[in-house]
């Protein structure tokens, strides 16, 4: 198993060292930690037996940049604390920070074998966290478990969308994991409410990343609109599920269903915060809003539009293709004209 494969090495490296040291996750929280070698301070005994950090140790330690750091930092001693000097080693994993390794130098430092054994171990014991760290994370930052900034250290910043695919999670476990096992830095990627979830932010291809699933998998595929970054993660997990439902329901989307060509399936979606829509370049022209319902209720009907507005019908179709323009939408198309026609419906039924 994972945890004792830690451990294992933890225990070889406390002995090699002669000294106390423990693994801590993002979040504080005590992973694994060896016996007791050299100096035993008092917030080694209280984090062993509360399998936590506390706060004001924790402040300390991110006063002397453990929480941005890529190489070893040391932490000098705290006496108000009940503190001994400590080296922090960041676990890194393909760019992802999972955790740190702490080992109690007490005295005086380690030597620089000591310390380069230090950062080997560091290494694989990331790599075996890493395992299933990032899936972790990335649950607990879609869950609200977590934020932007605990999040930001093992996925990774930047620019992302959000590949969702709909299926029988054990199925989808399955596939994905495979498919994923082939990409040398695969993204994080977890499982949800019976849907696989990716984060993408490393420059993968959504679409052909998204096709390779779906014909793996054979289920219903979808990846949000592009976003800036991790503070943006809820919002496009959500517009993610949202086209992998539509993608399961409209056979024309397949195999995968981008969140911006939704058409009228955004609408029948639980409103997203902020999210924009096929009617917002019109708001500011009201006399185009008007224009716009009034054909769609005529049917599409050119002659009654103009009679009902009393226009002329070169103002009416001068009107018309500026509605298309702004809109980004096609009249003649029956998808389009169907969005358009029930976003103009929402409006008035979300006005009462």
């Amino acid at each position: 198993m994972i945890a004792d494969d830690v451990q294992d090495l933890l225990e070889s490296l406390a002995v090699a060292v002669g000294r106390g040291m423990s693994v801590d996750d993002l979040e504080g929280r005590v992973v694994a930690h060896s016996a007791h070698h050299g100096e035993v301070d008092p917030v080694r005994a209280q984090a062993i037996l509360s399998r936590s950090v506390p706060a004001e140790v924790g402040a300390w330690q991110e006063a002397h940049g453990v929480a941005a750091t890529r190489d070893p930092v040391r932490v000098p001693k705290n006496p108000e604390l009940g503190m001994a000097a400590r080296l922090c080693v960041p676990l890194l994993h393909q760019d992802r920070r999972v955790g740190y390794l702490w080992i109690i130098e007490g005295p005086g430092p380690l030597n620089p074998q000591e310390q380069d054994r230090a950062v080997r171990d560091a290494a694989a014991i990331a790599a075996l966290l890493d395992d299933g760290g990032s899936s972790h994370t990335l649950s607990q930052l879609l869950t609200g478990e977590i934020g932007v900034r605990r999040a930001a250290g093992v996925l990774g910043e930047g620019p992302l969308r959000v590949l969702a695919l709909r299926g029988d999670p054990d199925g989808l476990r399955e596939a994905v994991g495979a498919e994923l096992a082939r990409i040398r830095r695969p993204p994080a990627f977890t499982i949800l409410d019976r849907h696989a979830v990716l984060l993408l932010n490393r420059g993968e291809d959504a679409a052909v990343l998204g096709e390779r699933l779906a014909v793996r998998t054979r289920a219903g595929a979808g990846v949000s609109a592009p976003h800036p970054g991790l503070e943006s993660a809820v919002r496009a997990h959500e517009e993610a599920l949202a086209a992998a439902r539509a993608a399961a329901a409209e056979p024309a989307l397949r195999p995968v269903a981008r969140w911006p060509d939704l058409g009228v399936y955004r609408l029948l979606t639980e409103p997203v915060a902020g999210q924009s829509g096929p009617l917002d370049a019109l708001r500011e022209h009201p006399a185009l809003l008007t224009t716009l319902e009034t054909y769609l209720d005529s049917g599409g009907d050119a002659q009654e539009t103009a009679r009902l507005l009393h226009l002329h019908r070169t103002s009416l179709y001068y009107r018309l293709t500026r509605i298309e323009h702004l809109a980004g939408r096609n009249l003649k198309n029956g998808t389009h004209r169907l969005e358009l026609h029930l976003a103009l419906k929402l409006g008035r039924w979300n006005a009462v």
